[in-house]
């Protein structure tokens, strides 16, 4: 009788810490839901902040610079503040320019863009759907998207200028 319930026991256990295991794996594994260059990108539905939505598969044929940010995050700031002033010189280039939040009230989000007097439209990511089927998980994170559907380059951080011109540059259809 004892032997069978310790058997019983360590069955019990076992099963327990590769359920345990497994779930670290999948929630820590780098793979998870990365997206890097050379992957199509994931097709996804945003709203804006008037409710209007965005699909990316609507926007082929167009290079798409995807910047995922949050009002909280210094560099995000500094990246949206560069890209203001190119992202119409850009658009009439054929690249559309993303601004993807993280999660934040449309509260936040409707008090930063009015505060730093952002001209183009943001999208919020509830959930983190979006974010997770990218991989996100530090930001400022961007992905630069060509005229395919097709991510050329995953960047993650601040950048400077120079770096957020030529990223543009990159994804320009054609080029």
């Amino acid at each position: 009788m004892k032997t069978k319930r310790r058997m019983t026991r360590a069955i019990i256990l076992f099963v327990m810490i590769a359920a345990i295991g497994y779930t670290f794996y999948n929630h820590f594994s780098e793979e998870r839901g990365l997206v890097d260059s050379g992957d199509e990108a994931p097709n996804f539905i945003l709203e804006n902040m008037q409710g209007e939505e965005l699909e990316l598969a609507e926007m082929e044929g167009q290079g798409v610079y995807l910047n995922f940010w949050a009002t909280y995050c210094t560099y995000c700031r500094d990246k949206m503040e560069i890209l203001k002033e190119y992202y119409e010189e850009y658009e009439q280039k054929g690249v559309q320019v993303i601004h993807v939040n993280v999660d934040e009230t449309n509260l936040q989000v409707e008090r930063h863009r009015d505060r730093y007097n952002l001209p183009y439209e943001l999208y919020i990511d509830r959930n983190m759907l979006v974010s997770n089927a990218y991989g996100v998980g530090v930001l400022p994170s961007a992905f630069l998207i060509n005229e395919e559907g097709e991510v050329v380059e995953r960047q993650i951080g601040g950048k400077t200028e120079e770096q957020l011109v030529s990223s543009l540059e990159e994804i320009v259809p054609g080029s």
